[in-house]
């Protein structure tokens, strides 16, 4: 009875997900999270023992009414970070019941991990990757004029030959960003690096891996744009220039990786 409700209370909201995040540039990591966040949680399963009255049931008494509103409030106006916020506490507090806090402690990454499902706020997004939008589109129209391509760059409007290009946010690192930083804590939770300074490097090169991946997407798509067409640039290659370049930064993650891996072994040496 626990889990249907619980289902019937989060099976609403991930299908609000899908259908206004997930199928965006910036949630389109959502999947990926969802599943192999489910994963680390059932990946040691026998740990996961049914124990109601884990926590005092005044808990339950104090926030499911007030989670509840939470909920049926975003849903009803739309508010999907609020509704998605609500049903992740509600979740975590069910299973602080049912499971106990140690439990939940035991697993805190799979619970960090699946806290990225939140869809986070607009305004808060937009005003913190403006400033990136910026520094990627000035950078890879510095570099093209360079190379003496007729273009010129005004905040996030890229201007070359006849074609006038907007940054857009998933052109800016963000939704790489997030789902490099997602994939970094569980591929450095699977592989455990020898030491804690091998897996805080590997976690902060994400930020500049997505960073110059995205670089390298927005130089490919205004290539394509004064090469070929605008067409052409906001089309299929759009998506593969997205793949490609998140391919790489991935890539990168694991290369740095090897050879962090090796030092150790080069100084025993």
């Amino acid at each position: 009875m626990v889990l249907l409700g619980a289902l019937a209370l989060a099976v609403p909201t991930l299908v609000n997900l899908g259908r206004y995040y997930w199928s965006t540039d910036n949630g389109a990591h959502g999947p990926i999270i969802l599943v192999s966040g489910l994963w680390l949680l059932i990946w040691r399963n026998e740990e996961l023992r049914f124990r109601p009255g884990s926590i005092s049931a005044g808990w339950l008494l104090l926030g499911l009414p007030l989670l509840l509103l939470l909920t049926l409030y975003g849903r009803a106006f739309g508010m999907l970070g609020i509704e998605s916020a609500a049903v992740y506490l509600l979740l975590l507090l069910l299973a602080c019941f049912y499971w106990g806090p140690g439990t939940v402690r035991r697993h805190w990454v799979a619970f960090v991990y699946l806290a990225f499902l939140i869809k986070p706020p607009e305004m808060l997004v937009a005003e913190y990757t403006q400033p990136l939008k910026i520094l990627i589109s000035q950078t890879a129209a510095a570099l093209l004029h360079a190379l003496d391509y007729p273009i010129a760059s005004s905040g996030v409007l890229i201007q070359v030959g006849q074609y006038e290009l907007l940054v857009q946010q998933a052109c800016a690192g963000l939704g790489s960003l997030f789902t490099l930083l997602v994939m970094g804590l569980i591929y450095v939770h699977l592989v455990k690096p020898q030491t804690r300074t091998h897996a805080i490097t590997l976690l902060l090169a994400i930020i500049p891996l997505a960073l110059a991946a995205n670089f390298l997407r927005v130089l490919i798509l205004i290539l394509l744009t004064y090469h070929v067409s605008d067409g052409v640039a906001q089309s299929f290659a759009h998506d593969l220039a997205g793949m490609v370049t998140f391919i790489l930064s991935l890539g990168g993650m694991l290369l740095l990786d090897a050879l962090l891996s090796r030092r150790p072994r080069d100084q025993r040496q």
